[in-house]
């Protein structure tokens, strides 16, 4: 199956697939080679995990359309942001509240492509590059308060990282070209739940690269460059995993201490092919995205690239034996989906958790093709073609 690329709706999720020594001994700082072969691994999800379905209540009100982000699904509840709206369901799948701030009045955004929760705060933050402000609003959609932004926040970096801060990546001002940044920058920064004050810690960036996609569309040939988010939360812990790095780095009491590296460097002709990020990290295992720095699309269908499957895929790591395998993972009620390549670890707040987004018209379709068993057959049989999506969670044995 060949993957399609959305002008507007690729920087969401980038999952990819990887090179390098399987054989690889385990050490204090794990170290991927970026131009070995892995080799593939079957594993069954219940093997390793347990795994429950959450369908999405689907209303006049509550439609979730293409461009859905999801920013959070844990035993807390749901938040997706669509089409500027901001939903939120509860643990079951029923509806919660929508947030519907879109505006240029006081306590309304102009757009809302990415939001952020504090559960415990009861707070969805929403960061609108547009007016440089961060809105706050309560759990109702009630607004807040909110805070002057005086740098310009990268679009889909922004997480809580506690109870008092909230990490952002500052974009440099002007625009980047792939190379030495002179002079570095510091690009994340902490800013106060309470008075939206910035701290900038003192990690720097001093190289920049990114994905690159050349090709047409009809007659209009292509180029773009797509910046790839660099923020990750993985069982309440943040980590920084920009492409442009060598390091994976996370952060512990105010300091981004390494966590994982890569060879050969990014900045070298061998090394660069290729784009190391942190996906997931379990007990046992760390998922990473490796992709292709340079695509070229395959074939074009209107305003939609088609991109082959080799340029983005998974790479699982055991911590336990320093293995490394390009995972293809089977589901028992699932028999026509082998591969997962939309397993999603940084939106679950839960320690150990995943999700997958299974489309209900997919469901359908599986269903009259006799594909489903159990559980995921019977909530299948309840649905109709343009219902919200069903989650699959996933929970990763400790």
């Amino acid at each position: 199956m060949k993957r399609i690329l959305y002008s507007t709706a690729l920087l969401l999720a980038m999952m990819a697939t990887a090179c390098g020594d399987a054989n690889q001994k385990p050490s204090a700082l794990p170290l991927i080679d970026m131009n070995a072969d892995y080799p593939e691994k079957e594993i069954c999800l219940q093997d390793v995990a347990d795994v429950s379905y959450i369908p999405l209540e689907t209303t006049d009100d509550v439609l979730l359309h293409n461009s859905l982000n999801f920013e959070d699904v844990s035993s807390k509840g749901i938040v997706c942001v669509s089409d500027n709206k901001i939903f939120l369901f509860h643990p079951d799948g029923k509806s919660r509240a929508v947030l519907n701030k879109q505006g240029q009045g006081p306590g309304e955004y102009r757009y809302a492509h990415y939001a952020s929760v504090d559960w415990d705060r009861e707070e969805i933050y929403v960061n609108d590059i547009h007016q440089n402000l961060m809105l706050v609003y309560s759990l109702d959609g009630t607004y807040k308060q909110q805070f002057d932004l005086e740098m310009r926040g990268r679009q889909g970096d922004m997480l809580c990282d506690d109870d008092a801060h909230i990490v952002l990546y500052k974009e440099k001002s002007g625009s980047l070209e792939v190379g030495n940044i002179v002079p570095p920058y510091r690009p994340v920064v902490l800013m106060s739940k309470e008075d939206g004050s910035i701290d900038s810690l003192s990690h720097q960036q001093d190289y920049y690269t990114t994905v690159s996609v050349e090709g047409k569309v009809g007659d209009n040939s292509l180029t773009m460059l797509l910046p790839i988010p660099a923020l990750r939360k993985l069982n309440g812990e943040v980590y920084v995993s920009e492409v442009a790095s060598d390091t994976i780095y996370r952060l512990a009491d105010g300091r981004l201490e390494p966590f994982v590296a890569r060879t050969p460097s990014v900045k070298e002709e061998d090394g660069g092919k290729y784009l190391l990020q942190l996906k997931g990290a379990t007990p046992n295992h760390y998922f990473f995205s490796v992709m292709k720095k340079e695509w070229i699309p395959e074939s074009s269908v209107g305003s939609s690239l088609h991109i082959a499957d080799d340029a983005i895929n998974d790479l699982m790591y055991d911590k336990r034996t320093g293995e490394s395998f390009h995972p293809i993972f089977s589901l028992r009620e699932y028999k026509a989906k082998l591969f997962y390549e939309g397993l999603t670890f940084e939106s679950c707040s839960d320690a150990n958790t995943a999700y997958l987004k299974l489309e209900a018209f997919d469901l359908i379709e599986a269903l009259e093709a006799g594909e489903l068993s159990g559980e995921l057959k019977t909530i299948a049989e309840g649905l109709k073609e343009d219902d919200n999506p069903v989650l699959m969670v996933v929970k990763f044995n400790e």
